[in-house]
Order: structure tokens, then C-alpha cells, then sequence
């Protein structure tokens, strides 16, 4: 019996622990509603997810680019997006389905309505024919004006010379590019 009081003697103790733990967890969280409904809800999941994704783009029946990534998710809200949260690489061809230039990132979205494609983190364009090559943080590709832009740093890199400056702007193959704001030139084998 001695054992039987001595349970029912803690019982009140136990509750009253556990209310004021509760008490203390409802009082003193101070998330943001929105915030965590914004991280709650369905559109946080893609509707569309695929691994090792290869497409490729032709116009008029030639092959003009091909976009690899490792994945692709697909969100159909109310302004639709492709992200490719691991990478993105896209190689452009000429009129005879030769490498003409390429891209390669760590992250691309591509807001699909807006026909414009962002690329983000170690960002490299490469043009084979001019033997060029771009490195920045961001690269905006606006399909429907057919051009690339960058308000970040940026460096080019060419045969003769190496530019480095805060913006720039180039058509979508990155063969004609103006570097805005130059903050250096470098010659390279320059023979004086």
C-alpha cells in the first residue's frame, strides 16, 4: 500500500512539470506566422523532380543548345520556375552542331513565363571559337532580347588579355561583350 500512495503522491508533481514545460513552449516561441506557413506549405515542394536531366533546344530543325544538370524541380505556382539546385551546364551550337560556347554553374532557376535564366555561384562562360572565357557570381540570360548580363564582378579572359570589372553585358553565345566599369587590363605576352 505504502507503494501504491507514494505513485499517486508524484503524479501531481509530474503534471505540474509537465504543464509549466508546455506553458514555458507556447509562451516563448516567437516564429513568425507567415513565415512558417511559407515553409509549410505545398508550393515549397516541387511539382516536378527528375535526376541526370539532358534537353536539348533546336530551332528549325538544328540542334542549338543542350542543358545538362544532375536535377531538375519544377514548381507550377502562380509565376512558374525550373530550378536546378546542383548545378546547370549548357553548351550552344553553331549552324553545323559544333560547340560553339558554354556555361556551367552551381545553381540556375529559370523563370519560365519570363523566358529569363539566372546562374549563381562560380558561374564560367566559355566561347570556343574566340577562345574567351567569363567568370563571375551571377549571370542573367534573358532569351526573349537573346543577351547575358552581370551587375557583379566579373573577368574575362581572352587570348591578348584579362579584364576584370563590376558589370558587363554580351549577347547569348558571348561573342560581342562590354565589360561597364573597368577596374583592370592585364596584357598577356604583351612585346614591347
Amino acid at each position: 500500500m505504502d507503494v501504491i500512495r507514494h505513485r499517486h503522491s508524484h503524479i501531481p508533481i509530474f503534471i505540474s512539470i509537465v504543464a509549466a514545460f508546455l506553458a514555458t513552449m507556447l509562451f516563448s516561441c516567437k516564429n513568425d506566422i507567415k513565415k512558417v506557413n511559407q515553409l509549410t506549405t505545398l508550393d515549397s515542394l516541387p511539382d516536378i523532380s527528375i535526376k541526370a536531366i539532358r534537353v536539348k533546344q533546336s530551332e528549325s530543325g538544328q540542334i542549338t543548345l543542350q542543358l545538362i544538370a544532375p536535377r531538375l524541380n519544377s514548381y507550377q505556382g502562380k509565376d512558374p520556375y525550373t530550378e536546378f539546385p546542383e548545378g546547370i551546364h549548357i553548351i550552344f551550337y553553331d549552324s553545323l552542331m559544333r560547340p560553339k560556347s558554354e556555361l556551367t554553374a552551381k545553381y540556375g532557376i529559370s523563370w519560365d513565363a519570363r523566358k529569363v535564366m539566372e546562374a549563381k555561384g562560380n558561374v564560367v562562360v566559355k566561347n570556343f571559337v574566340k577562345r574567351a572565357q567569363l567568370n563571375t557570381e551571377h549571370l542573367t540570360w534573358d532569351e526573349n532580347k537573346r543577351k547575358m548580363f552581370s551587375d557583379q564582378f566579373v573577368k574575362i579572359t581572352t587570348p591578348e588579355k584579362i579584364i576584370s570589372g563590376k558589370s558587363m553585358e554580351s549577347d547569348e553565345v558571348f561573342d560581342n561583350w562590354v565589360i561597364r566599369n573597368v577596374s583592370g587590363t592585364f596584357y598577356v605576352n604583351e612585346q614591347r
